[in-house]
């Protein structure tokens, strides 16, 4: 057999192995090497059994994953998207969003759409999405009489959208694969998702509208009535925290304020801050049991209360600040020197904390205290960790004095502001811990940690497995035979599709995007084709892999929370209008590029 023949003979086995049920990355790094000792070997020179170049190339394709800075992105979103799951931030979305569209024919399958987009955003996890909310959705809608197929389909289609609206993980694997810029992709991918996702609220209007029966008006039961500032409070509370977060993340990746990896930074604490946020409303409220009730309150308590209160006082003070300096410098005009000067100077913040937290003890402040001593017990350990961090400052300075590491300690204040960074890192960093739900906090590291290493392993294995494949001229082959049809640049997108389509059913979509879309990339330049538009198209039709029977998994998440009376006949039924739209989308982008190409080139030129 020629080498070309053996590289055929690779791809044939791999893909027989992987239906099987072997794990794909582990299989990947299997072939890759074992075919690749083959392809490596030298018999006019003695050599060991290690002494093969294919272990060289596995250990470089692992270490050019472990430094590719795209993927450092994904880590991060991951843990944004577990975090703001296992907040409870989803269900009072919901609830919200059904109350303000309960006039809306369909309303609660619009407020499930809404709520899925949002949330799939976030965290960019199928199987998350559409679990939870077929936990919570999906119930709510068959005591409100909906029609079963029809809430069935609107949940599995709506948890799927995060793979394609930004900040997506879908598109930063591409964007990792491709070489294509991810921020561009980004803007690529907004009108599509946004597009898709309007062609869904459409069909569902639509739908009910010729329909009623489908989706009745709620009963008064099913939805209360509520006024306009109890709807603007509700909104404020679970619309706009969670949509201002990503709409942050989004901005600084569009207007280069920020890397996607910083940004996926940025939403990771913002993460956090929500999650942190609602569990303190949920003590203060009541609705939770804070695991510190009923411990005592010592004479150091008090100590720790006041650089507690004190500190956070001051934090919210100076973001306040800085937020309405920036208003008048940026909109209004107002000029304003360069920096505040008092804030700068160090231990300046530290000594109004101090400041702020004794006057608490007094009339003038004494009213603004909590009254809830849970609520109190959390400036007690936000106090402890504010001296942490003075320690930990005082260590560094130390450090850096003893090693003699920098000699600016006489002659610049701005060595000091360590005790100032230190004291308010320790002390928001303690409160953070202490309030959240470290249960929670584990899984959503656990879960972070095992998607983000399945995807670097899928990728080392890929790279090691692409770079034998086309050392033995299998990519030379395929690309001359796909060549050799002398196809029509609409016909081979047709026919990428159409393989990416089935592919969808057996695989996931890491592993199409991972091991069979660097087949295509190639090809494109002979075709005229863009790497951007192409992976848009890619982001489009990869939903349908989680929609389209008898492999839609989606379905089978729905199915496995669903309540029994539910069939899994009848979730296949009510996904397939919902395939439609994604066809329907994925022709009009097609006819109309723009759609995807005219944002980018707008704000980065071409």
């Amino acid at each position: 057999m020629t080498d070309p023949q053996i590289a055929v003979l690779m791809l044939g086995i791999f893909i027989l192995l992987i239906l099987l049920g072997f794990p794909i990355a582990f299989t990947l790094i299997a072939m890759g090497v074992g075919f690749g000792y083959y392809a490596y070997y030298d018999p006019e020179r003695m050599q060991t059994i290690f002494d093969n170049r294919i272990f060289d190339l596995l250990v470089n394709q692992t270490y050019s994953v472990m430094a590719n800075d795209v993927l450092t992105a994904v880590p991060l979103f991951l843990f944004m998207g577990y975090i703001v799951e296992r907040a409870n931030i989803v269900d009072r979305l919901f609830y919200t969003l059904n109350i303000s569209a309960r006039r809306v024919p369909g309303s609660m399958a619009i407020a499930a759409i809404i709520t899925c987009a949002l949330f799939a955003t976030a965290t960019g996890i199928i199987g998350a999405v559409v679990t939870l909310m077929g936990l919570l959705a999906l119930p709510a809608m068959l005591r409100a009489r909906y029609d079963t197929s029809f809430a069935s389909g609107v949940i599995c289609a709506g948890g799927c959208l995060g793979i394609m609206i930004p900040p997506s993980i879908m598109l930063i694997v591409y964007s990792a694969t491709s070489n294509v810029s991810v921020v561009k992709l980004y803007a690529g991918a907004l009108l599509p998702g946004f597009m898709l996702a309007g062609l869904y609220l459409l069909y569902v209007v639509g739908r009910v509208l010729f329909n009623p029966n489908l989706a009745p008006k709620p009963r008064p039961e099913d939805v209360p009535d509520v006024s306009r500032g109890q709807m603007f409070l509700m909104l404020a509370t679970s619309f706009f925290p969670l949509f201002f977060l990503i709409l942050a993340v989004l901005g600084a990746i569009l207007f280069g304020l920020a890397t996607p990896s910083e940004a996926a930074a940025i939403g990771a604490l913002g993460g956090m801050v929500l999650a942190v946020a609602y569990r303190a409303a949920a003590i203060n409220d009541g609705t939770e049991t804070a695991p510190w009730v009923g411990q005592r309150w010592s004479g150091l308590d008090t100590l720790f209360y006041i650089l507690g209160y004190g500190g956070a006082v001051t934090l919210l003070l100076a973001f306040a600040y800085v937020a309405i300096r920036a208003a008048l410098v940026n909109y209004v005009g107002v000029p304003m020197p360069d920096e505040p000067g008092f804030l700068i100077r160090a231990g300046s913040m530290l000594a109004i904390a101090v400041i702020i937290g004794l006057l608490s003890r007094t009339a003038l402040l004494g009213t603004l205290q909590p009254r809830r001593p849970e609520i109190a017990r959390m400036f007690v350990f936000g106090g402890q960790g504010a001296l942490i961090g003075l320690a930990g400052a005082a260590a560094y300075m130390v450090i850096f004095e003893v090693f003699q590491l920098g000699d600016m300690f006489s002659r610049h204040e701005t060595n000091y502001r360590a005790f100032d960074i230190g004291f308010f890192t320790g002390l928001a960093g303690m409160m953070m811990w202490r309030i959240v739900d470290q249960d929670k906090l584990r899984e959503s590291i656990y879960l972070t940690v095992r998607t983000s290493a399945m995807v670097c392993w899928l990728f080392v294995g890929s790279w090691t497995f692409a770079s034998v494949f086309s050392y033995l001229g299998g990519e030379e082959l395929i690309s001359e035979f796909v060549l050799g049809l002398d196809l029509e640049p609409w016909m081979f997108l047709l026919l990428a599709q159409v393989i990416i389509f089935l592919l969808g059913w057996p695989l996931e979509w890491s592993e199409i995007i991972i091991i069979f879309v660097p087949i295509f990339l190639p090809l494109l330049p002979a075709f005229g084709i863009d790497p951007l538009f192409f992976g848009i198209l890619i982001a489009l039709n990869l939903q349908t892999s989680f929609l389209t029977p008898p492999m839609a998994m989606s379905a089978y998440y729905l199915k496995g929370v669903a309540p029994p009376h539910v069939r899994l006949m009848q979730i296949f039924a009510g996904v397939m209008p919902f395939l439609l739209m994604i066809f329907l989308s994925m022709f009009l982008l097609y006819q109309f590029p723009g759609i995807a190409l005219w944002l980018p080139e707008v704000l980065y030129g071409n």
